[in-house]
């Protein structure tokens, strides 16, 4: 018996299937045919690309399926997101699990539909921090009935040894519906899917143990493992069972360039900092005082701030002081992370530069760089690395120095770490991957750290104004914010 094929349900079969659905905003095709997808299903996976609408896609398919009690997992840099979908359009009521332990368990106990947690901070909830033996999960913690549990960037749990895994399969066992989501579902090999789908229908995809699958599907080669002949196949088969993918490509009623914002919670520190700026007070780090006085100054600390920095001088040094945690980066690491193509990487500050590359490094993702003072031959080289190099997924390119002059059409994403003021400039950037050779639709994505500068520059960009009195009118509307 052939396997129905949901891709090809039209238009009109779609839309008299759920006609009587609560949609609040028309869906796209291939979220509806998603829906239809997870109707036959008590466990599904979409594997649809980034800027696709799988938040969404999701939350309709809650309701689809009656949920109650939701519990949300993703990255940090994601909350933002789901907050957005889930307010404007569900009538769910939500939580955001932050802060400590104790305070996570306690927002638990209120009466919301959906709760959303980070992957780092399940183990506050779900695991005791044991003397000398580290984290380990305590069964006896496992008392919420959660009837649904929606894993975003479920390749985070590609690890069966991991922690945040093996609670994640825990979670499973004791929820009736499990969805998970991501772009980006292998990365290197197909070994990596096995506890992903561990993780989402309990081992009915590809089994409860990763030796006896390693030992079923592939074979020894040198330090690694390689697929045996057939297995891919085989192995794909059984994942289709359970699984719906689109390409941004296949959503055909998505724009040829779409752009998206992503806002991202700004740390403690960052809102510390930002409100002295705003006030004008000094500015104390590793025991050098930084000096706020005059709007220009304040204007470039603002801006420095947002990507995660600060510049100053001490007895005319120029020196850096960079805040403890960058949020900024990690809302760009699990992007790439949900990216399965190339992408190019726009920055404006040279240490915006030395952070991104770090971290890429950090994250064994290969890149080229174009950067200010480069010579001519050196970023031509650079170039054709990235257009030749399968193996290179990212350009981190200086707006300065690579908003024109070079062909990016082998990626179709663009993401701006720093908002670009100039509205010339931001179409040369965009113009990278948006061209003539471009056989693909673009996306691009702005990040954006709430309550900061960013959103004045977004706001902005499509009309040439003076930076500097810009700052100053968002100085003057915003007065600084509450520390947390």
């Amino acid at each position: 018996m052939s396997k129905f094929d949901y891709k090809q349900l039209t238009k009109n079969e779609l839309e008299e299937m759920f006609v009587d659905f609560p949609f609040q905003i028309p869906p796209m095709r291939h979220q509806m045919i998603s829906i239809a997808f997870a109707a036959e299903h008590d466990r599904v996976a979409f594997f649809h690309g980034v800027g696709t609408g799988k938040t969404l896609t999701s939350l309709w398919t809650s309701q689809l399926w009656e949920n109650k009690k939701i519990l949300v997992v993703c990255p940090s840099s994601a909350f933002s997101a789901w907050e957005r979908d889930i307010s404007k359009y569900t009538n769910y009521t939500f939580e955001l699990l932050t802060g400590s332990g104790k305070s996570r368990k306690a927002k638990l106990k209120k009466k919301k539909d959906i709760f959303i947690i980070n992957y780092e901070g399940l183990k506050t909830i779900y695991a005791s921090l044991t003397k000398g033996m580290g984290w380990r999960i305590d069964f006896k913690l496992f008392i919420h009935n959660f009837d649904c549990i929606i894993l975003d960037e479920v390749h985070k749990c590609k690890s069966y040894n991991s922690l945040q895994s093996k609670i994640c399969f825990h979670l499973s066992k004791i929820a009736k519906n499990v969805m998970g989501l991501t772009g980006t579902a292998v990365d290197n090999s197909l070994l990596e899917v096995f506890n992903i789908y561990k993780v989402i229908d309990l081992g009915k995809t590809l089994g409860t143990n990763f030796f006896y699958y390693r030992m079923n599907y592939f074979k020894p080669a040198g330090f690694d493992w390689k697929l045996k002949s057939g297995a891919e196949e085989k192995i794909l088969e059984k994942m289709s069972k359970s699984t719906l993918s689109f390409d941004r490509e296949e959503c055909f009623d998505l724009p040829e360039i779409q752009e998206i914002v992503r806002t991202i919670e700004p740390p403690k520190e960052f809102i510390t900092l930002q409100n002295k700026v705003i006030l004008g007070d000094e500015i104390e780090v590793n025991g050098d005082i930084i000096d706020t006085e005059g709007i220009e100054v304040r204007a470039h600390l603002l801006r420095e701030l947002s990507g995660g920095f600060l510049y100053y001088k001490v007895d005319e040094e120029k020196k850096v002081y960079r805040l403890k945690k960058n949020a900024k980066i990690e809302a760009l690491i699990d992007l790439l992370d949900d990216t399965s193509g190339k992408v190019i990487i726009f920055y404006l500050f040279t240490e915006e530069g030395k952070m991104i590359q770090e971290a890429l490094r950090k994250q064994k993702y290969k890149f080229i760089s174009i950067q200010g003072g480069q010579k001519t031959s050196d970023r031509t080289k650079q170039v054709k690395k990235f257009q030749e190099d399968s193996s290179v997924k990212c350009a981190v390119v200086q707006q300065s120095a690579g908003a024109e002059g070079w062909d990016g059409s082998i990626a179709n994403v663009a993401i701006f770490f720093t908002g670009v003021s100039s509205p010339k400039t931001r179409k040369q950037t965009v113009g990278r991957i948006h061209r003539k050779g471009q056989t693909n639709s673009c996306l691009v994505i702005d990040l954006v750290l709430k309550n900061s500068i960013d959103k004045r520059v977004l706001k902005n960009r499509s009309v040439r104004f003076n930076f500097v009195k810009e700052v100053m009118s968002y100085i003057q509307e915003f007065g600084g914010i509450e520390e947390f």
